[in-house]
C-alpha cells in the first residue's frame, strides 16, 4: 500500500512503514519510490532491472543509516542485537564484518505517522539496546515543484550515537537509460585523481570541470567514491536530461563529509553523506531539498 502526496506540480508515492520492502538495509519510514512532475515526467528508477523485487531492492529516493558504520555493531556479541536506525534491532549472527546487503534477523521499530494535504510526518519510537536508543522523526513536505525532507534524531539512551546517513537517489528520467543525454553537475571541480575508488569499466564517463558526462549508453556498473569537496560548501548536485528537457537538483543544509556516485545502464545515483554524532540527551536535525525543473 502506498501513501500519495500531491499538489499542482508534484506527485510523491511513498510506501507505508514496514510495508513492501522487507530487507534490513534501507530506512523503513518515508520510502519515496516515485516522483512525477506535472503528470509527465517520472524520476524514480530502481536498484536493479533483472530480478527486481520491491521487497528486496531499493528504488526511488530511499535513504539509509550506517551503511559502513551501524550503531553498536562493533561492541555487539554474537547473538546480541544492534540498532539500525529507521529499521529495527538486528541480530548479529557471527563475527563477520557488517554487510549492508545481508538480511539480518529483525525486531522492527514501532512507527506512527500523521499527514496533512501536502506533508507527512513519521515517528520511529526508540527501543533500548545495550544503552543505544534513538527517537527518529522524518517530515516530508511538498512546496510547488520541490519537496523537502526534514530529519530529527534524539538520543534517548546513555551511549553516544556515531553513524552516518545518505539518500540513495535511484534516478532515471521517464525510465530513459543512462546515455549521452544525461549530465550530472556539482558546485566544484571534479578531480578523479583524488578519489578513493574509481570504477569506470567502459570509460564511457568523462569528468569536465564541474560536470560528469556520459559519452554513450552504458552497460556496466560504475562507482566513484569520496569526490574531493571544497571546504565550506553545502551539499548540491543536479541531473538534467537533454532529450526530455527536465532535471532534478538536491541541496542540503549541511556540508557532506563524503560524496559517492553509483550507477548502471538504467540508473544514476549521486549520494551526499551526513555525519551523525549525538551525545545522550541531545538532538540533531538536518534537511534535504529536491527541486524539479525544466531546462
Amino acid at each position: 500500500m502506498s501513501i500519495v502526496l500531491v499538489n499542482n506540480r508534484l506527485e510523491l508515492e511513498i510506501d507505508e512503514p514496514d510495508q513492501i520492502y522487507k530487507m534490513t538495509r534501507f530506512d523503513y519510514i518515508g520510502k519515496i519510490k516515485q516522483v512525477v512532475l506535472d503528470k509527465k515526467y517520472s524520476f524514480g528508477s530502481q536498484e536493479i532491472i533483472k530480478g527486481f523485487s520491491q521487497d528486496k531492492n531499493g528504488q526511488g529516493f530511499y535513504n539509509e543509516f550506517g551503511i559502513s558504520d551501524p550503531v553498536g555493531y562493533d561492541d555487539c556479541e554474537v547473538g546480541g542485537q544492534f540498532p539500525k536506525i529507521g529499521v529495527g534491532l538486528l541480530t548479529k549472527p557471527d563475527d563477520k564484518p557488517y554487510d549492508f546487503m545481508r538480511l539480518y534477523e529483525i525486531l522492527p521499530f514501532r512507527t506512527d505517522y500523521i499527514a496533512g494535504d501536502y506533508w507527512i510526518k513519521f515517528i520511529s519510537s526508540p527501543m533500548d539496546c545495550r544503552g543505544y536508543a534513538v527517537k527518529y522523526t522524518k517530515l516530508i513536505k511538498l512546496n510547488e515543484n520541490s519537496f523537502s525532507i526534514f530529519y530529527e534524531l534524539e538520543n534517548t539512551g546513555f551511549n553516544s550515537i556515531n553513524t552516518s546517513e545518505y539518500c540513495h537517489n535511484f534516478i532515471a528520467i521517464n525510465h530513459s537509460g543512462i546515455d549521452e543525454n544525461y549530465v550530472l553537475k556539482f558546485p566544484f571541480k571534479i578531480d578523479k585523481s583524488v578519489m578513493d575508488e574509481y570504477v569506470n569499466p567502459e570509460e564511457a564517463i568523462l569528468f569536465k570541470d564541474k560536470r560528469m558526462i556520459f559519452k554513450t549508453a552504458l552497460e556496466e556498473e560504475f562507482f566513484f567514491s569520496h569526490l574531493e569537496y571544497e571546504n565550506g560548501l553545502k551539499g548540491m548536485w543536479e541531473i538534467t536530461n537533454d532529450k526530455h528537457g527536465v532535471g532534478v537538483r538536491e541541496t542540503t543544509d549541511f556540508i557532506p563529509f563524503k560524496i559517492n556516485i553509483w550507477g548502471w545502464k538504467h540508473v544514476v545515483s549521486p549520494e551526499l553523506f551526513y555525519k551523525i554524532t549525538i551525545d545522550p540527551g541531545q538532538k540533531i536535525t538536518w534537511q534535504r531539498k529536491f527541486e524539479y525543473f525544466y531546462t
